[in-house]
This record gives structure tokens, sequence and C-alpha cells, in this order.
């Protein structure tokens, strides 16, 4: 029959297409596997639960505000930690699995030696950024615990513990392009473009 004509000619088509597919490097290698499950296990379900926290604690105020004509100022400087820890506890996860922008029309039209001569600025760059950002928020506890400084609501919370997310998110952050140099180094792209990107 010709309809099974097709289909017998298609099945080897995709046969062949999907090992080339399969080795390429998918987004989040090039660290151990452990590291991988801490970030996706781990991480990635604290954040969630501390946004979702502060998703309740907002709802909470909103209705508190419109029923009962009540504001609570804790509310709103919590919701700023909570949304803070977990936008830094998730970004390196984020980024080492491409959840970005990417400049795809630019990165296509380029040949694979410029694409990867730019992963390796766009790299150095972020770890570069992510050092810098460890070692400013390290002085910055440092200093907020010498001075003893404490929040500005009644939740009376040391400053130093809410800023302690920036030298934690930093090196979470630097893990991402970690992993993306130890790929150059073994000569893959970190960030090849998708199937169907080159048509």
């Amino acid at each position: 029959m010709p309809g099974t004509d097709t289909l017998t000619s298609a099945a080897p088509h995709t046969q062949a297409t999907s090992p080339a597919v399969d080795a390429a490097p998918q987004p989040g290698r090039g660290l151990p596997g452990w590291w991988s499950f801490i970030e996706d296990r781990l991480l990635l379900n604290v954040a969630t639960i501390l946004m979702m926290a502060a998703i309740g604690i907002m709802f909470y105020e909103a209705s508190s505000r419109s029923l009962l004509s009540e504001s609570h100022w804790w509310a709103e400087e919590l919701v700023r930690f909570l949304v803070v820890w977990s936008v830094l506890l998730s970004l390196g996860v984020g980024t080492r699995h491409g959840h970005y922008i990417r400049m795809d029309l630019l990165l296509n039209m380029m040949p694979q030696w410029l694409r990867l001569a730019f992963s390796w600025l766009n790299s150095l760059i972020g770890l570069g950024f992510s050092v810098l950002l460890v070692v400013a928020g390290i002085q910055e506890v440092a200093h907020l615990q010498a001075i003893g400084m404490f929040t500005e609501s009644n939740l009376d919370l040391p400053l130093w513990m809410v800023r302690l997310v920036l030298p934690l998110g930093g090196v979470l952050y630097g893990f991402a392009f970690i992993g993306n140099i130890i790929l150059l180094l073994r000569g893959q792209d970190p960030d090849p473009p998708t199937e169907g990107e080159n048509l």
C-alpha cells in the first residue's frame, strides 16, 4: 500500500537522525551528576517553596487590606526577601538548562568555531561576574554582621542573614559557567542550536 511505503520509508530516516540529536550535549551537562541532582531535586524545590510562600503572603496581605482594612508592614518586606532568595537560588539552574532569551538569529548565522569563541567569552564573563558577586556579597555580609543591623519591619531579622543569599547565589550561578567551560574544554558546544533552528 502507498501509505505503508510512506511510513516504512520515514521510519529509517527518523532513526538515522535521532543519534545526531542525542549526541549533542544537553543543557545542564558538564558538571557531575550528583550536582545536577542537588540542583534539580533540592535547589529547585526550595526555590519553588519560597516563591509559593511569597505568593501566599501577598494573597494574605491583599485579602487583609480589602476585607479587614488592615495592613501588615512585615508582609511586604518578607515577600521581597522570599522572592530574592527564590530567584538567586534558581538562577544558576535556569542558566545551566538554557531557560533564558537566546540570540538565535545571530548565533545560527555564525560558523561553529565562532559560536564556540563566543561561548568561551560568555562563560568567562559570566564566571567573572559570579566571582564579583561572591566577593561583594561576603564583604556586605561581614559588614552587616559587624554593625548588627536588623530588618526595617518588626520581623527583626539580622540583615546579614538575609543578604547571605548574595554570595550563595553567586556561587550557584558560577557553577553554570563552570559547567559550560568544562564542555568547551571537551570541544563541545554548551548551547548548541536546537533541531529546526537552522531551517
